[in-house]
């Protein structure tokens, strides 16, 4: 029998939830509300793992991945972990376990042109511009002007060659035009595969009408990035929300030649070594 989640949590974000998952996938959300999210480490340098390891001992693979640059960091360890000097100047980033698989998922390669439609604070596009090797050319965006110097900065201290753009990624696609080999449109959402007990802030500002807004922001983000893709050029749809609405449903009204490869969930459940949080990606290609 499944058991009732707290009563923290607002009614209508639980069912919300409830109807988006399999019954395993909404018990292991609930098992799972009381731990906070986990954490991974992704070098940026050669030898920023092993420099990591030495000072706080070993650190097991991220499940699922077999990336020699990426680390599990175990709950017991994030603490000192946090305190490593890599993780302040740039040698490695820490990432939530959702948005270390982004960048793989869409795997550019050296020589591509690449846009990342909403990029701050510029974990994700560090990890593209790994992929990249630096070669290529990375196009960066971000609506708010605040988040886009932090973007900047970050990209900075990466030692990360990119173009920084500064506006609304609705409108962006188009007026750039067809002329990326891949885009990623990880757009803003309700964070619902972030809610965890004890900590209000990651549900506070939830509310029904508030995921109909984002829908329909989402559908065009997804839009634009669309419009700025070559003609076999690959997308990737990238949400930390566990429902529908967001996900399976913005897919839906796609233009024709555009088809969905595979879509994948990822939902929280109390596993070592890492608690996942909920994520969602699709790839997308352009007939």
């Amino acid at each position: 029998m499944t058991s009732s989640p707290s009563t923290e949590l607002p009614p209508d974000l639980v069912e919300g939830i409830r109807a988006s998952l399999s019954p395993d996938q909404f018990d292991g959300w609930l098992a799972a509300l009381p731990n906070g999210p986990g954490r991974v480490a992704r070098a940026h340098e050669a030898d920023a793992i092993a420099e990591l390891e030495a000072e706080v001992g070993a650190l097991p693979p991220l499940p699922e991945s077999n990336a020699t640059n990426i680390r599990a960091i175990p709950p017991d360890r994030l603490e000192s972990a946090k305190a490593w000097a890599g993780f302040q100047d740039g040698r490695a980033w820490m990432h939530t376990p959702g948005s270390v698989r982004v960048a793989p998922a869409l795997a550019p390669q050296p020589g591509d042109r690449v846009l990342d439609l909403c990029a701050a604070p510029g974990s994700k596009a560090g990890h593209l511009a790994w992929f990249m090797q630096n070669q290529g050319e990375l196009v960066v965006n971000e609506l708010s002007r605040h988040r886009s110097q932090r973007l900047q900065r970050n990209l900075k201290l990466m030692n990360i060659h990119a173009t920084v753009l500064t506006g609304p990624g609705e409108s962006l696609g188009r007026r750039l035009g067809p002329t990326f080999d891949r885009v990623l449109v990880d757009v803003p959402c309700s964070g619902t595969g972030r809610v965890w007990l004890g900590e209000p802030r990651t549900w506070s500002e939830w509310s029904a009408r508030a995921v109909k807004r984002l829908a329909k922001l989402q559908r065009m983000l997804l839009h634009s990035g669309i419009a700025a893709l070559k003609p076999g050029g690959t997308l990737v749809y990238s949400t930390c929300s566990l429902l529908k609405e967001e996900n399976e449903a913005v897919l839906e009204k796609i233009p024709h030649d555009v088809t969905v490869e595979w879509t994948q969930r990822f939902t929280p459940k109390p596993a070592e070594p890492v608690i996942e949080e909920g994520f969602f990606l699709a790839r997308l290609r352009r007939g």
